[in-house]
C-alpha cells in the first residue's frame, strides 16, 4: 500500500505502512473519504446526468441546423442566443476549444468514432474561413456569421488566440488520424497557415484579449501560441518539414523568455496583459480567470505553467480570495441533492472589476464555464501528483489547502492528498449544480445575488467546461480506484 508521508518540507509516496498524516497543517487525521459521503453519490450522479445533456447540447449547437439551412457544416455557435445577447456567431477560438473538446471524446471512447464526420465538416469550414479576402485583420479575425461571412461590425478584433488553438487542434486531429494509418494531407496546409501566422504576429501587442475588452500582449494569448508551435513543430518534424519545425521551434524559444515577464512575485500570481495598448483600463488588479483557463486549455508537459506549478496555485489561491467575499451568492455554502446536503465551493467571475452583466453593463458576475474549470484544475492536479509519485508540499500548495479547508473539511492521509483534491474539485462541481437548472440547461453567468441563470442560454462553452471537468473527475477516480 502507497501512503503519503511528510520529510523535509516533502510528501513523499513510499510503500511504508499506512501511517496518517497532514501536510504541515497541524490539524487532527481523519479517514481520506469525502466528510460528506452521503451525498458524494448524488453529486456523481449529476455529474454524470449532466455530462450527457451537455454533450448532446453541444453536438446541437453545430451546423448544420433544421432550422437554420444557411449555416455551414462545422460552424460552432456560441450560443443559439440571437438577441440579449446575440451571440449567435462562429467565434473562431469558442470553435476551436469546442473541437479540442470533441477530439478529447473520441480519443477516450473509440465508440465516438462517428464524431468525425463533424470534425471534417469543422476542418471544411476553417478552409473557407482562412480563404477570405479583404478581411482587416486577417486570421485573427474574432467571429464569423454562421453561414461563414465575415461580421463586419464594430468588434475588439485581432484574436490571435483562436488561430492558435485552431491550429494545434488541427494537429491534434493529424496525430489521431496517422495513429490510425490515415492521411492528413488535408490538413497540413490548414495548420500551417494558422502557424506561420502566429509565428509573425505573436511579440506584437496590438492583440485582443479572449474577454474582447483589452488590447495587448495576453499571457493567455501566448500560452495558446506556444503550445500551437511546440506542437506543430513536431508534426513538421514528423512529416519531414524540418524547415517549418526549426522555425517553430525557434519561436517558442523566444516566447519561454517573454512568459516570464508575466510572473509578479510581489503580487504572487501570474500577469494578464502585459504592454497594454488600448480597450479597458480598468483591470487594475492584472488578476484574471483567464489565466487559470491559460493553463487547462494550452500547458503541456513541461512544467511551465501547469497546474501543479506553484505559478498557477498561487495564482488559483488570490482568485478565491478575491471572489469569495465580491458574490453575495457565496454566503450560501451548501446545495441539497436529492434530499443529500453537500458544501459548495467558491463561485468565481472572470476578473474582479468586471461589469459586464450578461446583456449590458453594471456589475459583473460568476460564470460558469470559470466555476467548472476550477473543479477541473483541482481534478488534474491530483492527477498529475498521481503520475508523479511524489509531490513536494510547497508553500503555495500548503496555502491552498489550508484555504479551502474553510468549506472542505477532509484531512490527508494515504490516498488523502488525491482524495482531498478530489472533494474540492467536487465543491465547484456542487456549485455549478447549485445554479445550473434543474433541466440541465447552462447559461453563460449566474446572477450575483440570486444565483439564477444570466446572459447567453445554451452557451456552447459553458458545455465544454463542464464536460472536461467531468472527464478529469472520472480519470482521477478511476486512478484513486487503482491504488486500493
Amino acid at each position: 500500500m502507497r501512503v503519503l508521508s511528510l520529510l523535509a518540507g516533502t510528501i513523499i509516496v513510499s510503500h511504508l505502512a499506512s501511517v496518517p498524516v497532514v501536510i504541515g497543517l497541524r490539524q487532527k487525521p481523519l479517514s481520506g473519504a469525502h466528510p460528506w459521503t452521503s451525498g458524494q453519490d448524488e453529486l456523481e450522479q449529476w455529474i454524470r446526468s449532466q455530462d450527457t445533456y451537455s454533450r448532446a447540447r453541444i453536438l446541437s449547437n453545430i451546423a448544420p441546423f433544421a432550422n437554420d439551412p444557411s449555416a455551414m457544416p462545422g460552424a460552432v455557435c456560441a450560443s443559439p442566443s440571437r438577441s440579449h445577447p446575440d451571440y449567435y456567431y462562429a467565434w473562431t477560438r469558442d470553435s476551436a476549444l469546442v473541437m479540442n473538446e470533441l477530439l478529447s471524446w473520441m480519443e477516450h471512447n473509440s465508440s465516438m468514432s462517428g464524431l468525425q464526420r463533424t470534425v471534417e465538416d469543422y476542418v471544411s469550414f476553417t478552409r473557407h474561413l482562412q480563404g477570405l479576402k479583404g478581411l482587416k485583420y486577417g486570421l485573427a479575425e474574432a467571429k464569423f456569421h454562421m453561414d461563414g461571412r465575415p461580421f463586419t461590425k464594430s468588434w475588439c478584433n485581432g484574436q490571435t488566440d483562436g488561430p492558435a488553438i485552431r491550429g494545434y487542434t488541427l494537429t491534434r486531429y493529424a496525430r489521431y488520424l496517422m495513429q490510425r494509418g490515415r492521411d492528413v494531407e488535408h490538413l497540413y496546409g490548414l495548420i500551417t497557415t494558422d502557424l506561420d501566422y502566429v509565428s509573425e504576429v505573436w511579440m506584437q501587442n496590438w492583440h485582443c484579449d479572449i474577454w474582447e475588452e483589452s488590447r495587448g500582449l495576453h499571457f493567455y494569448t501566448l500560452m495558446a501560441q506556444r503550445r500551437a508551435l511546440t506542437e506543430g513543430a513536431r508534426l513538421a518534424r514528423r512529416l519531414g518539414d524540418s524547415a517549418a519545425a526549426s522555425a517553430y521551434e525557434r519561436e517558442v524559444g523566444l516566447m519561454d523568455r517573454r512568459l516570464g515577464d508575466f510572473w509578479d512575485e510581489r503580487a504572487g500570481h501570474v500577469m494578464t496583459t502585459l504592454e497594454w495598448s488600448g480597450g479597458l483600463g480598468s483591470k487594475l488588479s492584472q488578476l484574471d480567470a483567464q489565466v487559470l483557463l491559460a493553463s487547462l486549455h494550452s500547458s503541456m508537459d513541461d512544467g511551465v505553467y501547469t497546474v501543479e506549478s506553484r505559478e498557477m496555485l498561487s495564482t488559483a489561491l488570490r482568485l478565491l480570495r478575491v471572489f469569495e467575499p465580491l458574490y453575495p451568492v457565496n454566503q450560501v455554502l451548501s446545495a441539497e441533492i436529492n434530499r443529500a446536503v453537500v458544501p459548495v465551493g467558491v463561485a468565481l467571475g472572470r476578473y474582479p472589476e468586471d461589469v459586464y452583466n450578461g446583456v449590458g453593463t453594471s456589475r459583473g458576475n460568476p460564470w460558469s464555464l470559470v466555476t467548472s474549470a476550477l473543479a477541473e484544475f483541482h481534478y488534474r492536479l491530483a492527477i498529475e501528483y498521481a503520475k508523479r509519485g511524489s509531490v513536494r508540499a510547497s508553500d503555495e500548495l500548503l496555502e491552498l489547502i489550508q484555504w479551502t479547508r474553510r468549506r472542505y473539511r477532509g484531512q490527508v492521509e494515504f490516498k488523502g492528498l488525491l482524495r482531498y483534491l478530489l472533494g474540492v474539485g467536487d465543491l465547484y462541481m456542487a456549485r455549478v449544480y447549485l445554479h445550473t437548472a434543474r433541466d440541465h440547461t447552462m447559461y453563460e453567468q449566474w446572477d450575483r445575488h440570486s444565483g439564477y441563470g444570466q446572459g447567453a442560454i445554451h452557451l456552447t462553452w459553458s458545455y465544454a467546461a463542464h464536460t472536461a471537468a467531468s472527464r478529469a473527475r472520472s480519470q482521477l477516480v478511476d486512478l484513486i480506484a487503482s491504488e486500493v
